[in-house]
């Protein structure tokens, strides 16, 4: 798809879909002017851009993750990795949605980082529950946000800061918050009613052998997730949880862009990652909590 393409098919999404924004810097109701940009009715104006999203972040700062990060990401996500936790995430959504035909389903993925869990999500919920399904995906990121948008022109893609998000309120019957930080006071915001938040986090043995193989006894573990769990049940007290844990072989062609995509690896001392980059296979744990639960007003 051209780069005019990719603007056309951004510029109708929107305008089928425009109510779901609100200006993020006054908070007014937004319109489609020329197909070209965004505006509110204060005169606050968002250019569409040529690639395919809508940058929606006044005064952004220049972000720590490069594009190439999100292309490792990508081809990670892409070569079936988190398949395992991705089956899992999506059946416990597709448990709560009925098929309405009538009624589209709204997803937002904030935080959506390069798209491709949105992205197979919006396919999995389309074919499983035989609707259709407005996907949205969010991210402090502009290389992200554009590797999304490239890659699927069907949904409404962001540059967007979670702690003043563009969106009007009851605006998603779905958010989804995979291994990203979280805004609970937004979320609650943007659901409808008896709209459901999933939320991923690492679990205790996330890549554990990657730490150990490059910190040994000094490896770092993630945040407790009990506490993360408590903090979910603070603002979503019907909280439901689920472990997946799983050991995959990882490709050895993957290794450099799984080092690349992990804060895990930043700081590893070099000789480590090259001793790392030179191993024939490597067994990798995959560990996650889904925490989900719904909000009624």
């Amino acid at each position: 798809m051209s780069k005019k393409e990719h603007m056309l098919s951004l510029a109708g999404l929107l305008a089928r879909h425009v109510s779901l924004f609100r200006c993020p810097v006054c908070g007014m109701a937004m319109n489609l002017a020329n197909e070209r940009s965004l505006s509110c009715t204060s005169g606050h104006l968002f250019d569409l851009s040529r690639d395919g999203y809508v940058h929606l972040m006044p005064n952004a700062k220049p972000g720590k993750y490069d594009k190439e990060l999100f292309a490792a990401r990508k081809l990670i996500n892409g070569s079936g990795y988190f398949n395992g936790l991705l089956e899992e995430l999506f059946a416990v959504i597709a448990e709560h949605f009925g098929p309405e035909p009538a009624a589209p389903l709204s997803v937002l993925d904030a935080g959506c980082g390069e798209g491709s869990h949105l992205s197979a999500l919006q396919a999995h919920l389309e074919s499983r529950l035989h609707r259709d399904v407005i996907a949205v995906g969010a991210d402090l990121s502009k290389p992200g946000v554009r590797t999304a948008a490239k890659g699927n022109p069907r949904a409404l893609w962001c540059v967007a800061d979670l702690a003043r998000s563009p969106f009007q309120d009851e605006s998603f019957d779905v958010i989804t918050n995979i291994l990203s930080p979280s805004n609970y006071g937004e979320f609650r915001r943007l659901l409808a009613n008896g709209g459901m938040l999933a939320k991923v986090v690492p679990g205790p043995e996330y890549l554990r052998e990657l730490r150990q193989f490059l910190y040994g006894r000094q490896a770092r573990r993630d945040k407790d997730p009990e506490r993360t769990a408590a903090l979910f049940a603070e603002h979503f007290p019907d909280m439901e949880e689920r472990r997946v844990r799983y050991e995959t072989l990882l490709d050895p062609r993957h290794l450099e862009a799984m080092l690349r995509m992990t804060p895990l690896s930043w700081h590893a001392p070099e000789e480590q990652v090259r001793r790392l980059l030179a191993q024939s296979s490597f067994r990798m744990t995959f560990d996650f909590y889904i925490l989900w639960g719904k909000h009624f007003r």
